[in-house]
């Protein structure tokens, strides 16, 4: 028993070190030495638990979608009981993921390889727990009739769907100079561009949802941003239950 248990420890720290490295390196550049360096085992010991590269990619990826699913429903469990709307859900879960992203090198690993790996892939979205997610309440809304006449539930997913995918992308390059700022109107004060990402969705939040929401429903606007502001962090307990 404890041979597997020792077994298993390796399989997992290979598992997290292959993580960082996709993360960083991206999948062509990262190689089966350089994981198993990381991981601080032989180049051995990593084959005997993942033969090939792909099978570790594989593996990633899969732990990837599980941390992912669970910060996502998450997010929507905790609107449900207080009237939380479609529109409601669909900011609270962008804030949730761009939080796993900022934390957890395998949601972000996951994310680059689906990226890189993509001519694998069955379809834009078919295996993504964030995406599937996404059009799900895109299409609620729509059922809600809190989006604007002649706004497409398929295109807001799309464009949210990019939103996330932008985001997520330039937390990958460097911060702006400290001196560099956004664009503000006349009287207003700009804001410095290396601010956090969850502070730049919610400026991208605060452009697009006049454009999506119907008239009738405004009220959800407000509710949705104090609600994504006071989400409960509980996701990253349950990620971490799941990954152990």
């Amino acid at each position: 028993m404890a041979i597997q248990q020792r077994a298993e420890r390796t399989r997992q720290e290979i598992l997290s070190s292959a993580a960082r490295v996709f993360d960083r390196e991206g999948y062509e550049r990262a190689s089966l030495a350089r994981i198993a360096g990381e991981a601080r085992v032989t180049t051995g010991a990593l084959v005997f638990h993942f033969a090939t590269k792909s099978d570790l990619a594989t593996a990633v990826r899969g732990r990837a979608r599980a941390v992912t699913r669970v910060t996502v429903e998450s997010a929507c469990l905790s609107m449900e009981g207080v009237g939380g709307t479609a529109i409601d859900k669909l900011v609270i879960t962008t804030h949730a993921l761009i939080r796993l992203f900022e934390t957890d090198s395998v949601a972000r690993a996951g994310e680059r390889l689906a990226r890189e790996l993509q001519s694998t892939d069955p379809g834009p979205g078919q295996d993504c727990p964030w995406r599937r997610e996404v059009g799900r309440l895109a299409r609620f809304a729509a059922a809600e009739k809190a989006l604007r006449p002649g706004v497409d539930a398929t295109a807001v997913a799309a464009l949210i769907g990019y939103v996330i995918t932008g985001v997520e992308l330039e937390m990958r390059v460097p911060s702006a100079p400290a001196d560099e700022l956004w664009p503000a109107p006349a009287g207003h004060n700009p804001a410095p561009l290396h601010d956090p990402a969850e502070e730049r969705l919610r400026r991208i939040w605060e452009l697009i949802l006049p454009g999506l929401v119907h008239p009738s429903a405004q009220a959800a606007r407000t509710a949705a941003q104090g609600a994504a502001q006071a989400a409960p962090k509980a996701a990253s307990q349950e990620r971490s239950a799941t990954a152990s």
